[in-house]
C-alpha cells in the first residue's frame, strides 16, 4: 500500500487518507491567521457599501433642498411689512393691500401717503365712523401716530409690489367714464383717477364697486363728513342721482392704479 494511506481492517477496500506528520497543525495555523483577514474584509464592504448608501442619502437631501429653495424662496418681510402685519391690517385689507376681505373694504395699495395718514388719523379720533370706520376704530384705537406715519408712506409707496389694480379694461365711452368728466370728478381726483389736486385727496382709481357706492352715498347723504375735502364733495354728490353713482363706481372699479415711478438715479460725471 502506498505511503500516507491505511486500510480499514473491516473494508480493505476503502482508503483513508493519513495527513502527513505536522499537517494538521498547520492547517490550523492557517484558519487562525485568515479567519481575521476575512472578518476584515467583510466588515470593509460593509462599511464601504453603508458609506455609499449614506452618500447617496445625502446628495438626494441635497437636491431635494435645492428643487425646495427654487420653488419657495424664502422671503423676509420688511419692517414696514412687518409692522404692517402686527397692526393686523393685513386681516381686512390683504397681504398685498389690493384683495380685502370683503368688497366693502378699501383697496390700499399705492394710496396718496397724505390721504391715507389723514384717514388714519380721523378714524382714530372718531371723525370719520361711516361704513366699516367703527370696526377700524377699535383696531387703531392704540396705535401710536408715528406707526400711522410709517404705514402711510408703506402703503403709498411698497404695498402691492407692482401688482396690478383694477378689474378689466377702462371703456372711455361708457356712462361712467361720461360721469366722471360731466360731474367735474376729474377737478379733484385727476383725469385718470390717480392724479388728485392734493396729496390729501385720494385716488379713486382701483377701488372695488361696492367700496365705491358706499363712500358716495355716505358721503351724499351726510354720513360721512371727516375734512372740509368731503363737506366740498357733498355739495357735488348732491347732484348725482343713486343710479349714476353704481355707473361711476363700476367705471372706477376698471381703472388702473399704476405702481409708482422709481426714482430717477442721476449721472455722475467723474
Amino acid at each position: 500500500m502506498a505511503s500516507g494511506f491505511e486500510s480499514l481492517d473491516s473494508e480493505p477496500d476503502v482508503l483513508i487518507a493519513k495527513c502527513p506528520p505536522g499537517a494538521e497543525s498547520m492547517n490550523r495555523y492557517s484558519r487562525i491567521i485568515l479567519l481575521p483577514i476575512l472578518v476584515v474584509m467583510v466588515t470593509g464592504l460593509l462599511s464601504c457599501s453603508l458609506e455609499s448608501r449614506d452618500e447617496r442619502r445625502a446628495r438626494a437631501r441635497e437636491r431635494q433642498g435645492i428643487i425646495l429653495a427654487a420653488l419657495e424662496p424664502l422671503v423676509v418681510d420688511s419692517p414696514s411689512m412687518q409692522l404692517y402685519k402686527s397692526h393686523t391690517c393685513n386681516t381686512c385689507h390683504g397681504d398685498d393691500g389690493i384683495t380685502p376681505l370683503l368688497p366693502s373694504y378699501p383697496v390700499l395699495a399705492r394710496q396718496n401717503e397724505g390721504y391715507v395718514l389723514k384717514q388714519l388719523r380721523e378714524i382714530k379720533n372718531g371723525e370719520r365712523a361711516n361704513g366699516q370706520s367703527s370696526v377700524m376704530a377699535a383696531v387703531v384705537a392704540n396705535v401710536p401716530d408715528e406707526d400711522f406715519v410709517v404705514l402711510a408712506a408703506f402703503i403709498a409707496d411698497e404695498l402691492g409690489d407692482g401688482a396690478p389694480i383694477g378689474k378689466g379694461t377702462p371703456d372711455p365711452e361708457s356712462p361712467g367714464a361720461t360721469l366722471f368728466k360731466r360731474k367735474t370728478c376729474t377737478a379733484c381726483h385727476g383725469k385718470d383717477a390717480v392724479t388728485p389736486l392734493l396729496a390729501t385727496y385720494p385716488k379713486v382709481a382701483g377701488h372695488g364697486k361696492e367700496y365705491a357706492i358706499q363712500q358716495m352715498m355716505d358721503i351724499k347723504n351726510g354720513i360721512r363728513a371727516n375734512g372740509m375735502n368731503v363737506l366740498g364733495m357733498k355739495g357735488i354728490m348732491h347732484l348725482v342721482t343713486e343710479e349714476e353713482i353704481g355707473q361711476l363706481a363700476a367705471y372706477l372699479e376698471t381703472m388702473p392704479r399704476p405702481a409708482p415711478e422709481p426714482p430717477a438715479v442721476e449721472e455722475t460725471t467723474e
